[in-house]
C-alpha cells in the first residue's frame, strides 16, 4: 500500500519552511483572474524520493520556450539549492518550434528511455490553439509514460504568448492550456499556469509583454519606466522574464510536494479513444530506403544545433530527386520528423496509392548553419487499418529567395542554399509499424539453446553496480579509456571513438596509421569487476572486413589495484562482419598457457540492421551466456581456477578473421553503434 506523505517526519520539518512561507505569498496574491496552479495528485514520488536523500532525474518536455537556459535551468537550481540532500540530474528533451505531436511520438526515445522521476510538460504556445486533437496528443503522453515508467511524477506547465492575453483578461485560461486542462484534470495531474502572473503584472502596469529590441533595459530587465520587459518577440521570455516564471512555479512546488500519496500511478480509462498512447517514432534504422540515402555520420555540422544533447534521431540524407522510402503501419497517424535548413526541397508522400501530399521542410528560418529538427504531419486523417507509404523526394524546386526575402532576411549568398534535398529522421505515427521487426533468432541446431523461452535479464536477484547509457555529449574519460593498438589489419585511435545520440559510435576508417592501413577503435573501463551479470545493447558494421567485440578482460591501464590472476578472457560475443548472421562465443586462459574452452558459433538475424543485447552472467559456478534474453551457452566455471579482476571492452578492428578476405571499402566509413553497457553484481 503507499505511504501517506505526512507520515515522512523529514518532509514534514522540511515543509514548514519551504512550502507555508512560499503558499502564502502566493495568497497573498491578488484574487482576480484565473487559478494560478492546481495540486491534484501532486509530486508525491518526487517527495519520497526527496526525503530519502536519493537521486531525482528530472525531465523538461516542451519547445523553445523551455529549450532555453531559462526556468528549465532556473528551475533546476532551485531544486539543487533547496533539497541538497538529493541528487537531481537533468533530463533535457525540449525541441524548439515543435508542439505536443511530435512531444507524444519522440517520449520514448528522448524521456521514458533516461528513466525520470519527475517530467514537466510545457507545450502550451507552440500547440497554438486548444483542440481536440491537443488533449489526445497530451493523454498519450501521460497513458506512453504512467505505462513505462508508473513511479514517474508529471507536471503540465502552461507557458504564455501575446495572444494568450485576452483570454487570461478575462478570467479564463488560453484556449491550449484549457484544453490540457481537461487531462490534467482527468489524470489528477498537477498545473501551472505561468501566464496567470504574466497578466496580472500587464493589467497592473507593471510589466510591458513586448518592447522592440532598441529598447534599453536595466540590469533588472526594467524599461526607463520601471516596467519589466517580458519578450521582445511576442513569445520568448528574456530573463527577467524567465526569472518570473521559475519563482512562481518555486512557490508552489512545496504544495505539489504535500500533495498525493507516494506509489506507482494507475491508469484509469482513457478520457479519448483517439489518445496518443501508441504514437511512436519509427527511425530510419527500422525503414526500407533504396540506395539514394546515405547515413548522416557522427559529428556532421547538421547534428550540433539543438540545444539539448542526442535529440536529433539517426538520419538519413537524400540530394537527387527520385530518392524514396516504403514503409507500412497500422494505425490512423502519419508523419515525418527532419532537418529544416538551406539544402531542403519538396517531397511528396503517398498513402495507399491514392492519397497524395507535397511539403518541405524549408521556411524562412532555414538560414545557413541552423538545423533544426521540424515534424510534419499528413494533413488528412486516416482510416484505422494497415497503410502503405512512400516518401519521394521530388524534382520540383522551391523559391527559397522569395519566402527568406518575405520574412526580412534576403539571401546574399546562393550557395548554400543550392541542394534540394531532406534530412530525414523517420516516420511519426499513431499505431505500430508492419514488417520493420527483425525475424526472430535462428537457432544453429535442432533444439538447442535458442528454444528455450526469453529468461530475465539481469537474473534474479541482481543490482546495478555500473553503467554508462551514453547519453552525454562525450565519452567520459573517468569510466574509460581509449584502445589504441595495432592489431591485424587496423590501427585503433581515439578518434574513432564518439558519443552522440545516446550511442556510443565506434568508427572503421581506411586510413593509413602507424603501417596499417585501416583505423579501428575501442573503450577499456577503468573500473575492474569479477562475479557479476554484464549486458551490451549494440549493432555491428554492415559490411565485411570488421571485427567486433563486447569482452572481458584485464587491461594494464586500468584500475592499478586490480589482481591480474590467471588473465582470463571471457568473449560475449565476436562478430565477424563477413558474416552478419552469427557470432561467437568463447573463453579463453592465458596463463599459464592459452587454452580455449566452450567455443560456440550462434546464429542471429542481420546483426548490422537492427540492435541486439548480449549478456554474460559470471558466477563461481558457471559463465553463462545469453542472447536477445535467450540462454545460449554454458561453461563449467571451474575451468578458470584462480581468475583475476577484469575490464569491460567494447572494441572494433580491421581483421583477416572469420574467412574474411578483404575489407569491404565501397562503404566506408561504417560504424560498430552501442546503446548501453551494464554490470550488475548480487545483491548483498
Amino acid at each position: 500500500m503507499p505511504t501517506p506523505l505526512f507520515r515522512s517526519i523529514p518532509l514534514i520539518r522540511l515543509l514548514v519552511v519551504l512550502f507555508i512561507f512560499p503558499v502564502l505569498a502566493l495568497r497573498a496574491a491578488p484574487a482576480a483572474g484565473p487559478t494560478e496552479f492546481h495540486a491534484r495528485g501532486g509530486l508525491p514520488n518526487v517527495a519520497a524520493r526527496i526525503a530519502r536523500g536519493e537521486e531525482v532525474r528530472v525531465a523538461f518536455l516542451g519547445g523553445s520556450i523551455t529549450a532555453a537556459a531559462g526556468w528549465r535551468v532556473f528551475t533546476l537550481e532551485h531544486l539543487r539549492r533547496t533539497y541538497p540532500a538529493a541528487k537531481f540530474i537533468e533530463i533535457n528533451a525540449a525541441v524548439s518550434g515543435t508542439g505536443s505531436n511530435y512531444g507524444a511520438t519522440r517520449l520514448q526515445r528522448d524521456v521514458l528511455r533516461h528513466r525520470p522521476d519527475l517530467v514537466f510538460v510545457e507545450f502550451a504556445v507552440n500547440d497554438g490553439a486548444g483542440s481536440p486533437r491537443v488533449e489526445a496528443q497530451m493523454e498519450g503522453i501521460v497513458r506512453q509514460t504512467w505505462t513505462a515508467r508508473p513511479s514517474a511524477d508529471l507536471c503540465f506547465v502552461y507557458t504564455v504568448n501575446e495572444n494568450h492575453l485576452p483570454d487570461l483578461a478575462k478570467g479564463a485560461y488560453q484556449s491550449s492550456a484549457a484544453a490540457m486542462e481537461k487531462v490534467a484534470a482527468h489524470y489528477g495531474i498537477p498545473s501551472f499556469n505561468f501566464g496567470v502572473e504574466i497578466a496580472r503584472r500587464a493589467a497592473e502596469g507593471t510589466l510591458v509583454f513586448t518592447a522592440p529590441a532598441a529598447e534599453k533595459a536595466d540590469p533588472a530587465g526594467n524599461d526607463a519606466r520601471g516596467r519589466l520587459i517580458f519578450t521582445r518577440d511576442r513569445t520568448h521570455p528574456t530573463d527577467a522574464g524567465h526569472r518570473i516564471y521559475a519563482a512562481r512555479l518555486a512557490a508552489a512546488l512545496p504544495a505539489f510536494l504535500a500533495a498525493g500519496q507516494s506509489g506507482d500511478h494507475r491508469l484509469p480509462a482513457p478520457r479519448r479513444d483517439d489518445h496518443w498512447g501508441a504514437a511512436r517514432l519509427v527511425t530510419v534504422s527500422e525503414i526500407q530506403a533504396d540506395g539514394q540515402w546515405q547515413p548522416v555520420p557522427p559529428g556532421d555540422p547538421h547534428l550540433t544545433t539543438q540545444s539539448g544533447e542526442n535529440l536529433v534521431p539517426p538520419l538519413l540524407v537524400a540530394l537527387e530527386p527520385g530518392a524514396t522510402i516504403e514503409f507500412r503501419f497500422n494505425g490512423t497517424v502519419l508523419g515525418l520528423i527532419g532537418l529544416k535548413g538551406p539544402e531542403n526541397g519538396r517531397f511528396r508522400v503517398t498513402v495507399d496509392d491514392r492519397e497524395t501530399e507535397t511539403g518541405t521542410l524549408f521556411d524562412s528560418f532555414s538560414s545557413p548553419g541552423r538545423f533544426y529538427l521540424k515534424p510534419w504531419f499528413f494533413p488528412r486523417p486516416l482510416p484505422p487499418g494497415e497503410h502503405r507509404v512512400r516518401l519521394e523526394l521530388l524534382a520540383e524546386k522551391i523559391d527559397k529567395a522569395a519566402i527568406m526575402a518575405k520574412a526580412g532576411t534576403p539571401i546574399t549568398d546562393p550557395k548554400p542554399f543550392a541542394a534540394h534535398g531532406l534530412y530525414f529522421g523517420g516516420f511519426l505515427i499513431v499505431g505500430e509499424p508492419v514488417g520493420t521487426k527483425p525475424p526472430a533468432p535462428e537457432r544453429s541446431a535442432a533444439f538447442t539453446a535458442l528454444d528455450r523461452p526469453v529468461v530475465p535479464t539481469p537474473p534474479p536477484g541482481y543490482r546495478l553496480v555500473w553503467s554508462d547509457e551514453f547519453d552525454g555529449p562525450a565519452l567520459d574519460p573517468a569510466r574509460w579509456l581509449h584502445r589504441t593498438d595495432t592489431r591485424y589489419w587496423s590501427t585503433q585511435t581515439p578518434g574513432n571513438v564518439a558519443v552522440r545520440d545516446g550511442f556510443l559510435w565506434l568508427a572503421c576508417r581506411k586510413e593509413k596509421t602507424a603501417g596499417s592501413d585501416y583505423t579501428g577503435g575501442g573503450v577499456i573501463s577503468r573500473r575492474v569487476f569479477r562475479h557479476g551479470y554484464y549486458e551490451a545493447r549494440f549493432k555491428v558494421p554492415p559490411t565485411k572486413g570488421w571485427h567486433t567485440s563486447f569482452w572481458l578482460m584485464q587491461n594494464a591501464g586500468a584500475d592499478p589495484a586490480a589482481r591480474i590472476g590467471s588473465r582470463q578472457e571471457i568473449d560475449i560475443c565476436e562478430n565477424d562482419s563477413v558474416s552478419l548472421d552469427r557470432y561467437d562465443v568463447n573463453l579463453h586462459i592465458w596463463q599459464p598457457a592459452h587454452v580455449g574452452r566452450g567455443h560456440r558459433r550462434v546464429r542471429t538475424p542481420d546483426l548490422a540492421a537492427d540492435f541486439h543485447t548480449w549478456g554474460c552472467e559470471f558466477t563461481p559456478e558457471k559463465i553463462t551466456f545469453y542472447f536477445d534474453g535467450r540462454q545460449v551457452q554454458e561453461i563449467d566455471a571451474a575451468l578458470v581456477p584462480d581468475h583475476g579482476d577484469m575490464s569491460v571492452w567494447l572494441t572494433v578492428i580491421a581483421s583477416p578473421l572469420g574467412k574474411t578476405d578483404a575489407v569491404d571499402e565501397s562503404r566506408l566509413p561504417v560504424y560498430a553503434v552501442f546503446d548501453y553497457v551494464r554490470v550488475y553484481a548480487k545483491a548483498p
